[in-house]
């Protein structure tokens, strides 16, 4: 019997009432007092509420693909012997050249820290009013570990803007993801350069989903996140602003806003980490734009990877067995061509759940260190003047 499906869905709403029709019959037989019949009614009223949750759980797992089928709710998938990697696309320097990094920033003033919380204060949080875009959200920002450090009063750092998923918050991925830590071990690993990590929020209005498009007055989010966010980070941090130095990743819904986000702005972002997310937008609700109009072509990044190719590279997972990922992602590895470069990951036993992710994330980030050439864990970029 498979894990998805109406097979099983029938099967756990037979098995609550089934126990729902037990607590009733039985219920009279423990009316008296004492241990037993006390522990006997207690045990009939959580076998219901068992089997009710696990309604509530096939349901959901139907409708959002946590768990792909028995074998990854088993854990089998374990540290990913199950994947297959290919790679698509051109080789990475095609999509960024050869020559080095130039890391040399105009000497300027730049506003004075908040307090931050976490280890070190490094998780700052502001309020930001887009001036493009006009929007007003929080963004957060975790500082690199020596950000704070005299000694390191004249370094840049790269940029890696993070999209959560839908619903989510823009602390998904410096909490729930434990990106800075991640970040942290790659850096000591030496895989990775110090990072700077910027988190905005994407749901503006609060609890719309906006697939991060410019949709109209007030839903201006790709201007909020690949223009107004970009501008604000480089006016408040040491950040270097070559294109090769800044990078997105995204995770489901975030995975869909990290690759539109840096293949419609190839001259701001040079990579995307792509996590179960997808190439064309995924409305929950009824769509700002007519489905075959100009926007919606727009926002096809499946047609503008066959067509007209922007010179980024992506590392993207998805699996067979995910059905918002996969048929989009595979669609891609397909159509890119060059400028553009593509490093897949296709699993064969794996949900949409931040499990999986979380156990990927080491491996992306090491692509980013090997791959984009600002996030070198090798010389340390300094600003100058």
């Amino acid at each position: 019997m498979s894990l998805t499906g109406p097979a099983l869905l029938l099967l756990a709403v037979l098995s609550a009432v089934a126990a729902l029709a037990g607590t009733v019959a039985l219920w009279p037989r423990f009316a008296a007092r004492g241990a037993v019949p006390v522990a006997s009614r207690t045990g009939l009223i959580l076998l219901s509420d068992v089997t009710v949750l696990l309604v509530v759980a096939v349901v959901l797992n139907d409708q959002f693909g946590f768990f792909a089928d028995w074998t990854d709710l088993a854990g089998a998938l374990g540290a990913g012997a199950a994947a297959t990697t290919a790679t698509g696309g051109a080789a990475p320097s095609v999509a960024f050249g050869r020559e080095p990094v130039t890391t040399a920033a105009p000497a300027r003033s730049l506003p004075p820290l908040p307090p931050g919380q976490g280890p070190g204060g490094r998780v700052l949080t502001y309020t930001v009013t887009g001036a493009r875009s006009g929007l007003t959200g929080e963004v957060l920002v975790d500082l690199p570990p020596s950000y704070r450090d005299p000694r390191a009063a004249g370094r840049a750092y790269p940029v890696l803007e993070t999209f959560s998923g839908y619903p989510g918050s823009a602390a998904q991925w410096i909490g729930t993801m434990h990106l800075p830590a991640a970040l942290d071990a790659a850096t000591a690993a030496g895989r990775l350069g110090q990072t700077l990590v910027v988190s905005p929020v994407l749901e503006i209005p609060p609890g719309e989903d906006t697939e991060c498009v410019d949709g109209g007055p007030g839903h201006a989010l790709e201007t909020w996140v690949s223009h107004d966010v970009p501008a604000w980070v480089q006016q408040h941090f040491r950040v270097v602003p070559d294109r090769r130095a800044w990078a997105t990743i995204g995770l489901s819904a975030g995975g869909w806003c990290s690759a539109m986000t840096t293949m419609l702005h190839p001259q701001r972002f040079g990579a995307a980490v792509v996590m179960g997310g997808y190439f064309r937008p995924e409305f929950t609700g009824p769509p700002p734009f007519p489905p075959a109009g100009p926007q919606a072509r727009r926002y096809d990044l499946v047609g503008l990877a066959g067509r007209a190719a922007p010179p980024v590279a992506l590392w993207l997972e998805t699996s067979h067995a995910d059905r918002l990922s996969y048929a989009s992602s595979t669609a891609l590895l397909r159509a890119a061509r060059p400028p553009m470069s593509v490093r897949s990951v296709v699993l064969e036993h794996a949900g949409h759940r931040i499990g999986v992710w979380q156990g990927l994330l080491p491996q992306a980030l090491g692509w980013l260190g090997s791959t984009v050439p600002g996030f070198a864990p090798s010389g340390p970029a300094t600003v100058t003047g």
